[in-house]
């Protein structure tokens, strides 16, 4: 699904969390996201990201969620997330290079990397609209 017919408006300190283990990618997609008036948590594997969301006392608005990763990947963070009922608080959106893997059950979709800008912050705006 193209996520092109929204426009882009700065959200106010809505929180994303990006999981993400590519440190150049994630270091780039957060300064881009701060810069639109988003808060960027951000996670280096799905480890780190559970982590993360148990010092949370909000849980994000949006998960931007990268599929292969080492120590826990993005299917194995949903499944976490699945089985102890978080999912249910938050979407999840994959960001993946790999094209024919298999989403995850219970994700909101999927983009390819590398991802194009205004098609991330279109479907970010789709995703957090009732955040």
């Amino acid at each position: 699904m193209p996520y092109r017919a929204c426009v882009s408006i700065p959200q106010h300190r809505t929180t994303l969390l990006l999981v993400e283990n590519n440190e150049d990618v994630r270091e780039a997609l957060r300064e881009i996201l701060e810069s639109e008036g988003y808060r960027v948590l951000t996670a280096v594997n799905g480890q780190d990201a559970l982590n993360l969301l148990a010092e949370q006392e909000r849980m994000p608005a949006l998960v931007l969620l990268d599929l292969v990763m080492p120590v826990m990947d993005g299917h194995a963070f949903i499944e976490h997330l699945r089985g102890t009922g978080a999912l249910a608080l938050m979407q999840v959106l994959v960001l993946t290079a790999h094209p024919t893997l298999p989403l995850p059950q219970g994700v909101a979709g999927r983009l390819g990397k590398p991802v194009k800008l205004e098609e991330l912050l279109d479907a970010i705006a789709v995703h957090t609209a009732t955040a």
